[in-house]
């Protein structure tokens, strides 16, 4: 197939067929990439950004060369091509290429001529206007690739805990509107608990220089909820501030998002310039309200105990960190059903991974990848640091899932030079978005472990709240019999801050004991934590086995492995998944027993441990099996922390039966099984 001459077909396609008023189409240009490795380093000094690949293979992006057994130790060049045509009629558009990331930096070149440089963030999505690049007809992009353990970098060098897989990464598309058009769209909700109203805030950056003369046209819509009512519709003459164009609107009641109920509206905005439409923009967010109060994290007024998991991208050998939308998919549907609510992210994901986050009902810290005492404290590092965090906050403004900004994990945070560089990230992280929450990832918050003499704070004391790795028993030179007295010494260091277990769990092959030992620590470590009224929440370390460059790992298959998951690399349960479900469940099932009329009777208890919250829309199953063919539902009545409630239950059969327990968002919370 000529990809150029089918790419043009598909262009023309979308723009006959666009909406009139859209002004916007999105293309994706994913197909038809030609791909080559530079092993020696000379595609510079031959011009290929000029030239045709030598000795090329077709691709179809996302792609990393890291899974190939060719190629899966390279670290260096690697150069990519397409062809596609343009239409006339873009010569007066805005063109902007999309690139959702390339790990870690990378040359973008149109026909022969460089248009960007991304230097050192393999993580972040950025794009590139392209106006006076393209010319009607046939053009080229070429893009060079370099994922080699560089200093101009973050993470820095060879410290970080995950894959080093360079390519193009993530998708690819081109953007074209009219002008004026929309570089990003922010949008600010604001509940108000008292009557369920709400505000918002829209601010416009334009990618014109001079402010346009602009109205706005915009309609906010129920996103996922049943009714998919339109609840605005306005056009409005925007107010410039701070270079922004920028709209208040007042929403005189929605539904509150929330992690069992993630309500979501649209924004659709349409710029108008002398009554033409020449861009449209949209995003999707939700009104909630975070707050702490007393040491625990409030959800829209109700203080709540949290538990969750980390997933660590690119832990499938078969695709890396080139992870298809299905992909993404499958593990945060695999964090849902260990009853995640809660989670962070050493580094940046793909857009999909935090939709699906706002649409299924998880909280996110998202971090920079500054990770391990490695890290220098110097300006380079603090200057690509901070702009993977511009970057971070742009891009991730307007979901809901997203809760607090991390300013790095496990870095030498009691030296003055590393204490200097978070805290002025935490400093510029609350000036870029004063509506979220910041805070560092530390494991040297107290004197009695990895501390210098003398009690020296933490850089994690500049953040709002406390998030701790926590790892007695196995990387701690400390027993796991101490762990109770080393989360009191932190407490008592810091007894103003709200604390959180960032990170626990079991890694092998660095230790042994398998997933006995695994399920063994797991209710040990919970049971310590439990036992802390002021621990807040914590997150289970990790959600997959997954792939690591890190030295000192002895494994070698495609990568050495982290096996430090409930589930191996390709998303099977091992024994410990279910395990860690149940020690995540809100609601407990005491007592089940039949009757000899056959009616099943069922005692639950609201948990007073992590997680700790109120219960409500959830529905119990009686089964002949653990799935829920044949089996009899009810709803459950609202239940709350430290409540014991007795339900009977009518069902068919005799003998044993289990109990089901489904949140509302459909995933087993609790599985039961008696006899």
């Amino acid at each position: 197939m000529n990809h150029a001459k089918g790419l043009t077909s598909l262009l023309l396609c979308c723009l006959a067929h666009a909406p009139l008023q859209a002004r916007r189409d999105t293309i994706p240009i994913n197909a038809g990439w030609q791909f080559t490795v530079d092993r020696a380093a000379k595609g510079f000094g031959s011009k290929w950004y000029n030239t045709d690949l030598p000795g090329s293979t077709p691709v179809t992006l996302p792609h990393t060369w890291n899974i190939n057994e060719t190629t899966q130790d390279h670290y260096g060049w690697g150069w990519y091509r397409k062809d596609f045509e343009v239409p006339a009629a873009w010569m007066k558009k805005d063109v902007v290429l999309r690139f959702g990331a390339i790990n870690h930096t990378a040359l973008v070149y149109v026909n022969g001529k460089i248009v960007a440089e991304n230097t050192g963030d393999g993580f972040s999505a950025f794009s590139v206007v392209l106006n006076k690049a393209l010319r009607p007809g046939k053009n080229t992009i070429t893009v060079a690739v370099n994922n080699d353990y560089g200093r101009n970098k973050v993470p820095f060098g060879s410290s970080f805990d995950w894959p080093n897989d360079g390519g193009i990464i993530r998708k690819v598309m081109l953007i074209v509107s009219g002008k004026p058009s929309v570089e990003h769209i922010l949008a600010t909700p604001v509940l108000n608990l008292a009557d369920s109203s709400g505000t918002m805030g829209i601010a416009l950056d334009f990618r014109q220089e001079e402010r346009p003369e602009v109205d706005l046209n915009i309609r906010i819509t129920e996103e996922n909820q049943p009714t998919r009512s339109t609840i605005l519709r306005t056009t409005t003459k925007p107010v410039w501030r701070e270079g922004k164009a920028t709209v208040e609107v007042a929403l005189p009641e929605v539904k509150p998002w929330h992690f069992d109920r993630p309500n979501l509206y649209r924004v659709d905005v349409m710029v108008l310039q002398k009554g033409k439409a020449t861009d449209a923009v949209s995003t999707t967010i939700g009104f909630r309200k975070l707050d702490f109060a007393e040491g625990l994290l409030r959800l829209n007024g109700e203080p709540i105990k949290w538990m969750g998991v980390e997933w660590t991208a690119g832990s499938n050998p078969d695709f890396g960190f080139a992870e298809t939308d299905s992909v993404i998919a499958a593990h945060v549907d695999l964090m849902k059903d260990v009853n995640a609510i809660f989670t962070r992210q050493h580094f940046q994901q793909d857009e999909l991974f935090y939709d699906l986050c706002d649409r299924k009902g998880i909280l996110v810290q998202q971090e920079v990848p500054l990770w391990g005492p490695e890290t220098p404290a110097n300006d380079t590092v603090l200057s690509i640091a901070s702009r993977q965090l511009r970057s971070m906050v742009s891009n991730m403004y307007n979901h809901p899932c997203i809760f607090a900004w991390g300013m790095g994990n496990e870095l030498r945070a009691r030296e003055a030079d590393m204490q200097a560089l978070v805290e002025a990230l935490i400093t510029e992280a609350r000036q870029l978005d004063p509506t979220r929450y910041v805070s560092y990832v530390s494991n040297s918050l107290t004197t009695s472990f990895r501390g210098p003499p003398g009690f020296v704070p933490d850089a994690a004391a500049t953040g709002d709240f406390l998030m701790m790795n926590e790892y007695g028993g196995s990387w701690w030179p400390i027993s796991a019999g101490a762990i109770g007295t080393y989360l009191d010494s932190v407490h008592a260091s810091y007894p103003d801050k709200p604390f959180f277990i960032s990170e626990f769990g079991l890694c092998e092959p660095n230790f042994d004991g398998g997933d006995p030992r695994r399920i063994h620590d797991l209710i040990y470590h919970m049971a310590v934590y439990e036992s802390k009224p002021y621990v807040a929440g914590a997150i289970y370390f990790d959600l997959t086995d997954y792939r690591t460059h890190y030295p000192g790992t002895p494994d070698t298959p495609k990568y050495r492995r982290r096996i430090h998951g409930v589930y191996d690399q390709y998303g099977r349960p091992k024994p410990s998944m279910e395990v860690l479900r149940e020690l995540s469940s809100p609601v407990e099932v005491q007592q089940a027993w039949r009757d000899t009329e056959g009616t099943v009777h069922v005692v639950l208890l609201g948990s007073t441990g992590l997680p700790q919250h109120t219960v409500r829309g959830y529905r119990l199953y009686v089964s002949d099996g653990p799935g829920l063919h044949n089996a009899k539902g009810v709803d459950l009545p609202v239940l709350v922390p430290g409540q014991r409630l007795g339900l009977a239950v009518p069902a068919d059969g005799t003998g044993s039966f289990h109990i089901t327990v489904v949140r509302p968002t459909g995933q087993v919370a609790t599985r039961k099984y008696f006899e």
